[in-house]
């Protein structure tokens, strides 16, 4: 085998989210409410970076080691900063950012039941508001490009974005 053709896990504590060729895993929510539309948290405008002021699905990076199921359970008690509950596997997609040059391996879960009302007023930091979207009217943008990846992705199930 050519050394060339290796791949390589190494511990990092910090994500360099700049670094080009960056391979991410991460684990993403999907809640919806009785309609259809589904939770994306809104990024304030003044928090900087590509994501600023658009929506986008709750999501973390997996820890080095971590089972997607538990960065799954991660996103509702740190990320949401809600009441853990009951969630399920739904999917795994994987889609290449040409912008930032990272490719993204997403491990899709779904909650049961609609957050609340208090559920949904209790926004993080950095976070301007949860709300219900309705993901046919997400645009470049209003919207992440992992965002509209992921409603292509729910259009066309079984079709990876690479």
């Amino acid at each position: 085998m050519s050394k060339e053709i290796r791949a390589y896990a190494v511990k990092q504590d910090v994500v360099d989210y700049n670094a080009e060729n960056l391979m991410m895993l991460q684990a993403q929510l999907i809640n919806k409410d009785y309609v259809g539309k589904v939770m994306v948290e809104k990024v304030s405008k003044d928090a900087g970076g590509y994501a600023a002021g658009k929506h986008y699905i709750p999501g973390v990076a997996l820890k080095f080691g971590e089972h997607p199921v538990e960065a799954g359970h991660r996103i509702l008690t740190e990320e949401l900063e809600v009441e853990d509950r009951e969630i399920k596997y739904v999917s795994t997609q994987s889609h290449w950012n040409d912008e930032k040059k990272h490719w993204y391996v997403l491990f899709i879960f779904e909650t049961v039941d609609p957050f609340t009302e208090d559920e949904m007023k209790n926004t993080c930091e950095g976070i301007d508001e949860l709300v219900y979207f309705d993901l046919e009217d997400a645009t470049i943008d209003n919207s992440t490009q992992g965002l509209i990846d992921i409603r292509e992705a729910m259009r066309n199930p079984g079709k990876t974005y690479i």
